[in-house]
């Protein structure tokens, strides 16, 4: 009997599956980096340590990059690619949220604390890259974006939720019931992986009957991948990119230990109300981020992330400035809440920028740097506003976060948008070569590298035809072409150096017709040759690229008897 829970098959499972396990990545960051340091601070620990636990506790965030080859390297095919990874360490995860059970002296133990933090997000990390890898695998361009909102959305009722229900917890019972509580809704997601596979007929567990669905890859060369980034990191647009990363996580880690630190010691707050404020606000925040996009579609991520990190660091100087009022508990709480709410709409901005200059070939490995920098600079914030905290008053820990704002600014100041589009020295402006997914603060964001194909979801290779550079699929040998492309391309010769598929494979993927643009994620439109209307294909409604199934384009290349009565019978498209 087959088992209907099929990841490669089912949408509903995909989205189940992924919102889920994007759901118990939320429960540490909700409890380890909103809840616990709040709590901290009302059981009197100093704002050093507390600052010290934040740092340590990210680095496994800052260094998750180092674990995709290893994906790579190890797999047991029997359960798929990635489920397996998936499994261990959500597994990994919640065994070690129970390991806070042996935490009895928060504020005298906050070291055992801190590597037991370490600990614990090594495994969310973990489980965050196989999950983001195992969505790339098995999800069709045209659900991708979906998907991105679903997981999205269950990260942000992850931490959510688990920051309020925490904060209770851990002022009521303490942190050994809390810890309980934590690890077995953390187990519980376990389940959404046991019971699901990848693809039908693998093996549910290690033990039980099934087999490989898919072949061993080929192992992958390191070499060229390297070879391009060393010519791609250094350039000065990627080295303003990484500082501007680095300012963002700078600034993000230096306010999530003033800002808990400030809410319980400075203005009364409990760790209770802290945790729910930052629970409340941070989720109006994401819903707000996830529709920013078209802003920054239309003024730039360069201007719109200028403005959005201005007002934070706007916000954090009239803040300093306004010592008379805080006395007053309502500006207080719509102080906090607009901090708490700006943060997403920062990250989506910033996010936008470091995509947009990230070459095609590399784009999965240069992309996890700027991301492992700025988590870098989330970990060095935290542990610098524990340096200066307690040689400095709180009018003067929000002045310097202006600062930083300030300096964050300048350094984007120098960055020229798109200037990675003609930094290769050949005087012309490459095409962009990447496939995103954003949806939203807190939310996944695909990065497949290279361009996938629309059809079977394989990455598409580069191919150039007397100056004319198209993309074809590795796997289905579809046809990618930008606009205009089609029509200098629709030669014999052309047709057959570029058209290496088979027609047969071509006909099975024309029925698959209703997809997102894998250049800009446009609408596309189902059109028909006008000479030859026996001939479907796809084209973008935004960029005008079009995408031809294998043997289309040798079609297109000749005319002949038979043509003429494929002419005759084809069917009216719709």
């Amino acid at each position: 009997m087959s088992n209907s829970l099929v990841l490669s098959s089912n949408s509903r499972v995909r989205y189940a599956t992924g919102s889920f396990m994007y759901f118990a990545q939320g429960i540490p960051m909700g409890l380890l980096g909103i809840a616990i340091p709040a709590w901290l601070a009302s059981e009197g620990a100093s704002a050093s340590d507390i600052a010290s636990y934040l740092a340590v506790i990210v680095l496994p965030w800052a260094f998750k990059l180092l674990t995709g080859p290893l994906m790579d390297r190890y797999e047991f095919l029997p359960m798929g690619r990635r489920r397996p990874w998936v499994m261990g360490a959500q597994l990994g995860l919640s065994l070690s949220l129970l390991a806070l059970i042996l935490v009895e002296r928060p504020a005298e133990q906050v070291g055992l604390l801190m590597l037991i933090g370490l600990l614990v997000n090594s495994f969310a990390a973990t489980q965050d890259v196989a999950v983001d890898g195992m969505s790339i695998d098995l999800t069709p361009v045209r659900e991708q974006g979906r998907l991105n909102a679903f997981m999205s959305f269950g990260k942000a009722i992850g931490w959510s939720v688990t920051a309020a229900v925490s904060g209770v917890l851990l002022t009521t019972w303490g942190l050994q019931v809390t810890a309980i509580l934590a690890a077995s809704v953390s187990g519980a997601a376990l389940l959404a992986v046991i019971f699901v596979l990848e693809r039908e007929g693998e093996r549910t567990l290690p033990w039980t009957p099934g087999k490989a669905a898919i072949v061993p890859r080929a192992e992958t060369s390191f070499a060229a991948v390297f070879r391009g980034l060393n010519k791609i990191i250094w350039l000065r647009s990627s080295l303003i990119v990484m500082a501007i990363m680095f300012f963002d996580g700078l600034i993000y880690g230096y306010g999530q230990a003033l800002m808990p630190i400030a809410a319980i010691n400075l203005f009364g707050y409990t760790t209770a109300e802290w945790s729910q404020l930052v629970a409340v606000m941070g989720l109006f925040g994401a819903v707000i981020a996830l529709g920013i996009g078209p802003a920054i579609d239309r003024a730039g991520a360069k201007r719109m992330l200028i403005f959005t990190v201005a007002l934070v660091g706007i916000h954090a100087f009239a803040l300093a400035q306004t010592q008379h009022l805080w006395q007053d508990t309502l500006y207080v709480r719509v102080m906090l809440s607009i901090y708490v709410m700006m943060l997403p709409i920062v990250m989506v901005s910033v996010i936008a920028l470091a995509m947009a200059i990230c070459s095609s070939t590399i784009s999965a490995t240069q992309f996890a740097i700027y991301m492992s920098v700025a988590n870098l600079g989330h970990a060095i914030g935290s542990k610098v506003y524990g340096m200066v905290a307690e040689k400095s008053s709180y009018v003067q820990s929000y002045t310097m976060l202006s600062v930083l704002v300030a300096a964050m600014i300048v350094v984007l100041l120098f960055h020229r948008h798109r200037i990675a589009d003609d930094e290769d020295g050949s005087g012309k402006k490459p095409k962009r070569r990447y496939t995103i997914g954003i949806a939203g603060a807190e939310a996944g964001a695909f990065w497949s590298g290279a361009m996938r194909c629309p059809k079977c979801r394989a990455d598409m290779e580069q191919i150039v035809y007397e100056g004319t550079e198209i993309d074809r699929c590795t796997t289905c040998k579809g046809l990618w072409f930008d606009a205009g492309e089609i029509e200098a391309l629709r030669g014999k010769e052309a047709a057959a150096a570029l058209d290496t598929g088979s027609a047969a494979v071509g006909r099975q993927s024309n029925a698959l017709d209703r997809y997102q643009c894998p250049r800009c994620s446009g609408a596309m439109v189902r059109v028909v040759d006008a000479r030859q209307p026996h001939i479907w294909f796809e084209t973008c409604s935004s960029c005008q690229g079009s995408f031809l199934d294998a043997g289309e384009l040798r079609d297109l290349s000749t005319v002949s008897i038979s043509d003429f009565f494929k002419d005759l019978v084809a069917p009216e498209r719709n």
